[in-house]
């Protein structure tokens, strides 16, 4: 079933059985000094057996050994004498016998006495069988052989490096995170993987474009999923009905739940699974009964009629309320379940009227709408419960519980669409017992932080607080420590956002079944983050993911690896960083803000990494869906656009765009907090654009931060960076880059050696700017982020002369004071050219530009480039042959 034409030369042709491999190489070793055996290599279906005697093949070729194809010998007459020919030229023997488990019972027998009669001759057998619950005629003998006369060798499933390993050698290019994924559902089974491989250069369903490869679409080939059709045709007719019924769940089910979907009697059920796993296509888990891989399962759904499949869903769903299964996988098989044209979200509310108690139906419920582009349909659910279809019975109680349930899943994406603002209504009723008051005063908070309204959300939350703490409502603390976390993070009280942020985790562990389903992890690692606490975001970040796909909470993949984007790109872990991004743009919502935000972020990387083409593609994608997320606002996405602005060429466009950001800044320091590297930027450019009162307010934002938080040194680090950018202050860039270096911020610390490096340069201590300059370089292209080492590599090549004199570096007025680049600079100045048209000119930085500039300014005492204009101009004429 997994054989597969396409071929990896070399050893990687078994890749992740290093260490079968060498043993292999050491019984071959052993046989050309004289000395034979058997190894009996046991193990599933596509677990690689074929592979690996493939290898034994063409390494004996190598060492010049004999091969003799074992089940070619076996069946011929007389196999004792023929063995005894080709040891009569005094040459050792390799045999191996594929498949053992297929020869009959006369055969294996035979096997087994030509085993044991060679066993003093120089000849090796190489034995391999499929390992599972059923028996064939060869069981007997294969099982004694490998109990008294082979040794044997159980092959298990490759990692996931090793399965990475075989997809970027297959395509010659890195994988991507949903074709990485797709591979890893084959189990580690490398007979799968190459048959999936194979499958998709054919079809052409992967594209490779820099350097990575990617899936161009979500189906699976049609060759996989023939195969799989065959191997399902082999079973009998119950058992070819019962795996295709299995496939609707996603998960493993038990004995009951098979027969209650199909409606059979046990003994039925209890046949058709016994023939399943026989056949290697089931497998027995902890959790009951589950398909040997997860590509198997995705391949049999796929080959189901739509019809078919609905109906599936529509008894699951049924079943699953009979017993009062999972809530969230109910509403998933409402869901999948439902006819075109049929009210989905009254089935699902109809579902939620009965298990109004359960917070994870409703969240579950609008999650899933919405993930399968239903939105109309989610806010409809949500609005339906809120309002009750007969107000004239409205169960106020179960309002409140689905508001609270509907705000809580949007506290982690920032959507809000004006529903939670049902609350504000609520709360002038006076029949509100003080639960509810509570809770609702939450779910009004969670409205006012969507809504990007901090000081509203923050004068609610602390009411929703005190009032929890009165009612003795552990999940309206919860929550309520869980906003003021946030609102601490995103006005800079970094001390605050951790210690709200370390109450919700113990609540959350308090709570039992009502706080289950929520997350401080998502409040807690930004704040660790912002503290220079890498490993303990990072930590804390799988933990969090960990327990949330224990409960079921599989929405939330989508916040999991942004976080973890964020985190990685603070560290410069950039090619981690992209992989993460992309993972959370490829399993978020579509037009979803937590998606746009992924792309955003892509766009970012892709920019660092000098792929600008590709940051301009993300950023235009990430610009069309919503982008107002709690972990990224709309300033976010003006930062990044900005950035790409800056790396084009254009600082004027870049601070235009930029603008609104320097107002914000001083009651909103939420990206100089997440990115406190970003401050010095922000004084670059505003000073390019000759807008210095804003240059200082970002330094005075960047001041304020690190005074409030002595220990966080990359906010030290970065203030001071900012200073010595507004200032031209070498003695600070130099402060600054020395406590980057405390920070673990590499990126950081780069850009501060960078800074220092220009200003020394411009100071003419060139050993030392040239000391700076190449620590930044290393750094950068350690972390592979080749813009800016593109820049230091430029800035390394241009060459200041020393001035003549050490004793005096006061600089002496009249043009041949000037050095040969301060000419061309005030020439290029005098014809009416701007600093960066300038720097385009003469292939220089703005940064050399603007100190050249400077020079001219003090050595001809002049204070504007009029008065530099004039100056040039009564030294030389237009027609001087300096001018050129």
């Amino acid at each position: 079933m997994f054989s597969t034409g396409l071929t990896v030369p070399g050893k990687t042709a078994v890749p992740g059985r290093h260490a079968e491999a060498a043993h292999v190489c050491r019984l071959l070793e052993q046989l050309r000094d004289g000395t034979g055996g058997c190894l009996m290599m046991e193990g599933p279906e596509g677990i690689g057996k074929s592979h690996l005697l493939a290898f034994a093949r063409s390494e004996a070729a190598r060492l010049g050994l004999r091969t003799a194809p074992g089940e070619a010998l076996v069946a011929a007459d007389n196999p004792r004498a023929r063995i005894h020919k080709l040891n009569s030229r005094v040459r050792p023997v390799l045999i191996p016998v594929d498949t053992a488990e297929r020869l009959s019972a006369t055969t294996a027998r035979l096997l087994l006495e030509l085993i044991r009669d060679t066993a003093h001759l120089p000849v090796l057998w190489l034995v391999a069988r499929r390992t599972g619950r059923e028996v064939s005629a060869a069981s007997a003998a294969l099982e004694e052989i490998a109990s008294r006369h082979a040794t044997r060798l159980r092959l298990r499933p490759v990692d996931a490096a090793a399965v990475e390993g075989m997809g970027a050698a297959a395509f010659g290019a890195a994988m991507e995170p949903r074709l990485l994924q797709l591979l890893n559902r084959c189990g580690g089974a490398p007979g799968l993987v190459w048959l999936l491989l194979d499958a998709l250069a054919d079809e052409d369903l992967v594209r490779v474009r820099a350097g990575r490869a990617g899936l161009r679409s979500d189906e699976l080939p049609r060759r996989v999923r023939d195969a799989v059709a065959l191997r399902i045709d082999d079973l009998s007719g119950e058992a070819r009905w019962l795996v295709p019924a299995l496939a609707v769940f996603d998960r493993p089910c038990s004995l009951h739940e098979a027969k209650a979907l199909l409606g059979w009697r046990t003994m039925q059920v209890a046949a058709a699974v016994d023939e399943a796993l026989a056949k290697g296509v089931l497998v027995e888990r902890k959790q009951g009964i589950d398909f040997c891989y997860p590509l198997i399962r995705d391949a049999v759904y796929e080959n189901l009629p739509e019809a078919t499949r609905t109906a599936l869903h529509r008894e699951a769903a049924a079943l699953l309320q009979c017993d009062e299964g999972p809530a969230d996988e109910i509403a998933r098989h409402i869901t999948l379940g439902s006819r075109p044209g049929e009210d989905t979200a009254g089935r699902l509310f109809a579902f939620i009227e009965r298990t109004s108690h359960s917070t994870k139906a409703v969240t579950g419920s609008v999650r899933l709408l919405a993930t399968v582009g239903h939105h109309e349909e989610a806010r409809a659910l949500v609005a339906s419960v809120l309002h009750g279809r007969d107000h004239a019975t409205t169960d106020r109680p179960a309002q409140v519980r689905t508001l609270l349930a509907v705000a809580s899943a949007w506290l982690y994406t920032g959507r809000n669409d004006g529903l939670t603002g049902q609350a504000i209504g609520f709360l002038d009723e006076e029949t509100l017992t003080p639960l509810h008051r509570a809770r609702l005063l939450t779910a009004r908070s969670v409205a006012h932080l969507c809504d990007h309204e901090p000081e509203a959300a923050l004068r609610t939350a602390r009411t929703a607080l005190h009032t929890g703490e009165q009612s003795g409502d552990l999940l309206t603390r919860l929550l309520a420590d869980m906003i003021l976390s946030r609102c601490a993070l995103d006005a800079g009280d970094l001390d605050e956002a951790v210690s709200r942020a370390c109450q919700a985790m113990q609540l959350a562990h308090l709570g039992g079944r009502d706080t289950a389903h929520h997350y401080p992890h998502l409040m807690m690692a930004p704040a660790l983050v912002a503290q220079d606490e890498l490993t303990e975001a990072e930590i804390m970040l799988r933990l969090g993911e960990q327990q949330a796909d224990r409960q079921g909470d599989t929405w939330l993949r989508p916040m999991w690896h942004h976080q973890r984007a964020l985190l990685q790109l603070a560290a410069a872990r950039l090619e981690e960083a992209a992989q993460s991004a992309e993972t959370a743009a490829a399993c978020a919502e579509p037009h979803s803000p937590v998606g746009s935000a992924a792309l955003a972020l892509l766009g970012h990387l892709a920019l660092l990494r000098g792929d600008v083409t590709t940051a301009r593609y993300h950023l235009r994608c990430a610009a069309l869906g919503p982008f107002d997320t709690l972990d990224c606002g709309l300033e976010d996405l003006l930062w990044r656009r900005g950035v790409l602005q800056d790396a084009e060429g254009d600082p004027e466009g870049a601070f235009r765009t930029l603008r609104p950001l320097y107002g914000s800044l001083p009651t909103r320091p939420k990206l100089l907090v997440r990115e406190p590297g970003a401050a010095a930027l922000l004084v670059r450019l505003a000073r390019c654009s000759g807008s210095r009162a804003q240059a200082a307010t970002v330094v005075a934002v960047m001041q304020d931060l690190a005074a409030r938080h002595p220990a966080v040194r990359s906010l030290h680090g970065a203030a001071l960076h900012a200073e010595a950018v507004l200032h031209d202050d070498v003695r600070v860039a130099e402060l600054a880059h020395r406590e980057q270096r405390l920070a673990a911020r590499p990126l950081a610390l780069a850009a501060a050696l960078e800074s220092a490096g220009v200003l020394l340069r411009a100071d003419h201590q060139e050993e030392r700017a040239t000391n700076r300059l190449h620590q930044a370089r290393s750094l950068y292209e350690k972390a592979g982020a080749e813009l800016h080492a593109r820049r230091v590599r430029r800035l390394e090549k241009e060459q200041l002369p020393r001035p003549a004199s050490t004793k005096d570096q006061t600089p002496v007025p009249g043009w041949g004071s000037l050095t040969e680049s301060e000419r061309r600079v005030g020439m290029l100045v005098a014809q009416g050219l701007t600093n960066r048209e300038v720097a385009k000119r003469l292939f220089l930085s703005p940064h050399t530009v603007d100190s050249h500039l400077r020079q001219c300014f003090a050595k001809f005492a002049v204070n504007n480039r009029v008065e530099l204009t004039r100056a040039v101009l009564e030294h030389h004429t237009p027609a001087d042959p300096e001018n050129t």
